[in-house]
């Protein structure tokens, strides 16, 4: 393992500049890596927004007034279980 210090140096410089470089856009690695494909590594399509941002606090609303509908199938379908015997009650 004689490595010279040239290459050393200069795989040093390398990681250096790359991350200097992730530093010049503004963006932390965690925003650089929600817009990539998910298949890449990114977020999938149905993430809710991140937390402090107006498309959340809309998401949010949107979730509170889907939750606050009545849920009517939902009922009629209990409703016609409830009124069919069970079959693992013994007859009387």
């Amino acid at each position: 393992m004689n490595r010279s210090p040239a290459a050393l140096k200069y795989a040093f410089l390398c990681l250096a500049g790359l991350s200097l470089s992730a530093c010049a856009g503004g963006r932390t690695t965690g925003e650089r890596l929600a817009d990539l494909p998910h298949w890449m590594g990114g977020e999938p399509a149905n993430v809710p927004p991140r937390h402090g941002t107006p498309e959340y606090d809309a998401w949010l609303a949107a979730r509170a007034e889907a939750a606050a509908k009545p849920k009517t199938g939902q009922a009629k379908a209990d409703q016609s279980k409830a009124n069919q015997p069970n079959p693992a009650d013994p007859p009387k």
